[in-house]
């Protein structure tokens, strides 16, 4: 075999693309596995620049066609770990049971450091965290936040961006967004009948997610590890301040 040409300068031409398999091509070998007597409808599959790993299915009835838009950052993802994705959308759409195999496949991938910095970075530069001043109405986030880092972290916890929620959230009384760096407490807790006790409980344990980070394992995540709870059990009065957040 002959070898390529080169250009004038000496320089080899640039070697073709490996082919890559489109999307469509993975949901239809997806949906024969799922239902192999049925013929496969037509497929749009979209990768979409969301601020987080986010995909969806839904049936055109109009025009026959199976519709997925999933993340941009999917697109990376080797085509196996697509195939497992786009077998866990099409078991949503036609209400089948995903196996415990495909699950772990894609979660693997999900849990992976490579994946995970990835979310971290289409976060950060794709999405936005709103906050309200960390000086509400009755407390202050800051002057709270100094106070129990002083008594309960020796003054060495890492100060994210505090601030009070937009929405008067009942069920949700705080995060902390590790991509942003921001503790939000909800407003609904910046009023007179609130606590303070209450208050700072919830405040410390949003500190928690700071000092403890969420551990990433094979197939799983967890949120709050055992040293996790561990602190939060050294909060005083933890019993009373769940008490008196269960009766707002």
């Amino acid at each position: 075999m002959s070898r390529p040409a080169k250009r004038a300068n000496g320089v080899e031409p640039p070697q073709p693309l490996l082919d890559v398999e489109e999307p469509e091509s993975i949901f239809r070998r997806a949906f024969r596995r799922l239902k192999p007597r049925t013929e496969p409808p037509e497929f749009d599959v979209r990768y979409r620049r969301y601020a987080r790993l986010k995909s969806s299915i839904r049936f055109d009835a109009a025009t026959a066609t199976i519709r997925a838009d999933i993340s941009d950052l999917v697109e990376q993802a080797p085509p196996e770990v697509v195939e497992a994705l786009a077998t866990i959308l099409l078991s949503k759409l036609y209400r089948r049971r995903v196996s415990t195999a495909v699950r772990d496949q894609y979660n693997r991938w999900v849990h992976a450091p490579a994946t995970q910095q990835g979310m971290l970075e289409i976060r950060r530069d794709r999405g936005r965290k709103r906050v309200l001043s960390a000086a509400g109405e009755v407390y202050d986030l800051d002057t709270l936040f100094d106070r129990l880092n002083a008594r309960h972290f020796a003054s060495s916890l890492h100060k994210p961006e505090l601030g009070w929620s937009y929405r008067s959230s009942r069920r949700r009384l705080g995060f902390y967004d590790p991509a942003h760096d921001v503790i939000a407490i909800s407003r609904i807790l910046d009023r007179k009948a609130v606590p303070q006790l209450a208050l700072e409980y919830v405040l410390y344990h949003e500190m928690l997610h700071v000092k403890h980070p969420v551990q990433l394992r094979e197939t799983t995540r967890c949120v709050h590890t055992p040293e996790f709870l561990a602190d939060e059990r050294r909060f005083p009065g933890i019993d009373r301040a769940k008490q008196m957040l269960q009766s707002l």
